[in-house]
């Protein structure tokens, strides 16, 4: 299924224009119609969303909205209402709107969120600067989303384009349609998402509103926090090249997807307008750190995916499984193989002096009776892999090597995980 969004404003404004799309010419007042009409003539399935401002329906509903736009041959289509910015006249009515761009973004954004489209257009040959600004970032937003999702899988399966025209003007009657690709870089970078943080500056008047709202997600807000630090904890591993954290540490069973669900419905609180007079008010979102958040969630996904492809730590499998983690050159860790490989080597070649069902410290096996321990034990840890002598077992079971941490250790283990750079 391909999907259209196109944010419009009103629609007896529009008139019937040529729009050629690859020689084929197409009159219709909306270039994503003919877009649309284009594709299904290519056997494609093609569904249209036209984001509708607030403003557009100070006199109106979304109704007669419609109405107005079957008037002018476009139907079958869906329409989904957005936060406006600035000040509107409608007949005798004026309403001020207050908002920002980011306001704008988050509430498109949540929308694909939500309908997660495979395939998508959006069109930008309509609507004042703020909308097709605002369209465009949050497409961008939700591609860098969707591969975040697949981060250390290497691959996304979503495709998005733009399409343009040069200004349309009342007249000019043909114009050629533009289709240009879109494309975002995903970073494995650990989000800097702060779910406490998604208002910046809450006005006055809505203060009361905004402590409500906070204290019913309270819950909420400590379940992405539990996650978050789990999500840390496995970025962290994989940076700094500690693979045992994810047999060891990491169960990561969290509801993600009820967590998502329950985010969105909880931004889309925080969109939702107040009206007080010819004014009305939204808190003013981070629409940055809002992405981040859905960011975070969508990294976990991935991670967990790859978590669950795991079964045991065995030596050989912990160097296949993260080799193939670290030459992924998303992740940028591909140095980390070098110093997994003579990690694994060196246990390897230690390993041999236990007996079938023996397990033994590390520092022992290497070092017999001589072994002390180390005084810079954090260093160490980060320096080999997280095999410390000190605090990894060794054991030979069916002829495999089973490595661990010593359980009164692995509180301390998650600490040092969790805070590299903490003395």
């Amino acid at each position: 299924m391909t999907t259209i969004f196109q944010v419009i404003g009103k629609p007896e404004s529009y008139q019937e224009k040529e729009f050629t799309i690859d020689g084929v010419s197409y009159t219709t007042p909306l270039c994503s119609d003919a877009l649309r009409r284009h594709l299904m003539e290519k056997g494609e399935e093609v569904d249209l969303t036209i984001f509708v401002p607030e403003s557009m329906l100070i006199k109106d509903n979304l109704d007669t909205f419609k109405e107005k736009l079957a008037d002018k041959g476009i139907d079958d289509f869906e329409t989904v209402t957005i936060p406006p910015v600035g000040r509107y006249r409608e007949q005798d009515v004026e309403v001020y709107f207050s908002g920002s761009v980011e306001t704008i973004a988050t509430a498109i954004f949540l929308h694909l969120l939500k309908e997660r489209p495979g395939k998508l257009f959006i069109d930008l040959s309509t609507g004042f600067n703020i909308y097709p600004v605002s369209l465009l970032e949050a497409t961008k937003r939700y591609l860098t989303y969707r591969k975040m999702e697949k981060i250390l899988q290497g691959s996304s399966d979503v495709d998005a384009s733009a399409i343009f025209t040069p200004p349309v003007t009342r007249t000019v009657q043909s114009y050629i349609v533009e289709i240009q690709h879109l494309d975002v870089k995903a970073f494995f970078s650990l989000p800097n998402a702060n779910i406490d943080k998604i208002v910046k500056l809450c006005p006055e008047s809505l203060k009361d509103e905004l402590g409500r709202i906070n204290r019913e997600n309270a819950g909420l807000k400590k379940e992405f926090r539990h996650m978050f630090e789990e999500l840390r904890l496995a970025y962290n591993a994989i940076r700094l090249n500690i693979p045992l954290t994810f047999y060891e540490l990491l169960q990561m069973s969290y509801g993600i997807d009820e967590l998502e669900r329950k985010i969105v419905r909880f931004v889309e609180k925080l969109l939702e307008p107040h009206e007080n007079g010819n004014r009305v008010e939204r808190f003013p979102l981070d629409g940055v750190n809002v992405s981040n958040v859905f960011y975070a969630i969508a990294m976990f996904r991935s991670i967990r995916e790859f978590r669950e492809s795991l079964s045991e730590p065995e030596i050989d499998e912990i160097l296949e499984k993260f080799t193939e983690v670290y030459r992924n050159r998303n992740t940028g860790t591909g140095v980390n193989e070098y110093f997994l490989q003579r990690d694994v080597n060196e246990i390897k070649k230690h390993s041999e002096k236990l007996s079938d069902g023996e397990t033994e410290l590390l520092g022992m096996l290497i070092h017999g009776q001589n072994f002390y321990k180390s005084s810079a034990s954090k260093r160490n840890f980060f320096a080999h892999s997280g095999f410390l002598q000190e605090y990894t077992l060794v054991e030979r079971k069916n002829g495999k090597i089973i490595l661990r941490w010593a359980e009164n250790r692995r509180k301390e283990i998650k600490n040092w995980i969790l805070n590299p750079e903490k003395n």
